[in-house]
């Protein structure tokens, strides 16, 4: 593996195995990611992040011994716990998924609060060792001084930042009281997506302006998805560094492609994902967006863009694979650059590939950083 910054940043979301419980995380981690480990990260720890469930996070809040036994695997195998996933409560394959990854929603119960919360707690004990051991080189530039929790950045609108923020605010406030108590600095990765209440950089930084004391900017940073804001139409380095210098806290970039077509022809038609649809003009501006497979287009639209995670190397769909090198290949944030596929399931053989698919888009990505 390459001796550079870039290079000790670049890890993997495990939210594309399918699991839902410990008893189904363990296999994941003892076959396929150590095996992934052996592969493409043999002599250097390989930072991952992990799924938090409901039902993983109601086991860990009531199993100490299950907490350090994780926490032990974690360290004896060299995996670098960086992040959690703590955007889905409910199982996330298997059966339909759709717009139930929103809830619960932040301002309909405490709910959201609650688990992102307890999401938080758990990731602190984990990741004590790997944050505390700052004299280890091989962690040096992997954003070692925090780990991050990644949720989403509102409900589906037409709801409005005003009625998302308080719970928001709340976890942020816990974060930085748990900072306090154990060393630990936690930051809470809000994660914009399209259809949500924040889905744009424009909407980024109008909700940090308006809406986060300083005390609390610290706690609360933004999970910048490239899959997300290319749907959105946007320059991606451009918005990475309009967020930057409004002094927002990039918690980690997770590094994804979407399907870019010319004209709309559905694929996976029966995924339990949403697809989540632009349409842009010749001009390149976004003029449409229909959260599924749309059943009517406006006219004048040349290109269209799905949130569906594709392979991040060439794939037999057309996809934004060269806006996300060209990001790749120019100046990164210093923070985890986290590649997730979580549809791999339903591509390319689908879970018998899934090691092989998952090295090759780890290889393909180093290849470009």
């Amino acid at each position: 593996m390459p001796e550079t910054s870039r290079a000790r940043r670049l890890g993997y979301a495990l939210n594309a195995f399918p699991y839902h419980t410990l008893a189904e995380l363990w296999p994941v981690l003892e076959q396929d990611v150590l095996a992934i480990k052996a592969r493409c990260f043999p002599t250097e720890p390989f930072p991952i992040e992990l799924r938090f469930s409901a039902p993983i996070v109601q086991e860990l809040q009531t199993d100490r011994a299950a907490v350090a036994k994780l926490k032990a695997f974690l360290a004896t195998n060299d995996l670098h716990l960086v992040t959690v996933n703590a955007f889905v409560l409910s199982r996330f394959h298997g059966e339909r998924v759709k717009e139930h990854v929103y809830l619960p929603a932040w301002h309909e119960s405490d709910e959201r609060k609650n688990f992102t919360c307890a999401s938080i707690d758990l990731l602190t004990q984990l990741a004590v060792a790997a944050v505390g051991n700052r004299g280890d080189p091989r962690l040096a530039s992997a954003a070692t001084d925090f780990v991050s929790a990644s949720v989403p950045f509102g409900a589906l609108k037409p709801v409005t930042m005003a009625q998302i923020a308080p719970n928001i605010l709340a976890c942020a406030e816990h974060a930085r009281q748990l900072h306090q108590r154990t060393g630990i600095r936690c930051v809470v990765a809000l994660e914009p997506e399209p259809g949500l209440t924040v889905e744009t950089t424009g909407e980024v930084l109008e909700f940090f302006r308006a809406h986060v004391p300083e005390k609390l900017r610290s706690y609360l940073g933004v999970n910048f998805d490239l899959s997300h804001q290319l749907v959105e139409f946007e320059d991606l380095t451009a918005s990475v560094r309009a967020i930057q210098d409004a002094g927002i806290l990039l918690a980690k970039i997770h590094v994804t492609c979407a399907a870019e077509l010319p004209e709309l022809k559905p694929f996976y038609e029966d995924s339990i994902y949403l697809h989540q649809t632009t349409g842009a003009d010749a001009t390149g501006q976004r003029k449409f967006f229909s959260l599924d497979w749309p059943t009517q287009f406006p006219p004048g639209l040349t290109t269209y863009r799905v949130h569906y995670h594709l392979p991040v190397f060439p794939s037999e769909l057309p996809s934004t694979l060269r806006q996300v090198e060209q990001f790749l290949t120019g100046p990164l944030p210093d923070c985890p650059l986290i590649i997730e596929t979580y549809t791999w399931p339903q591509q390319l053989r689908g879970r018998d590939r899934l090691v092989d698919n998952i090295c090759r888009e780890i290889e393909w990505v180093r290849s470009k950083i």
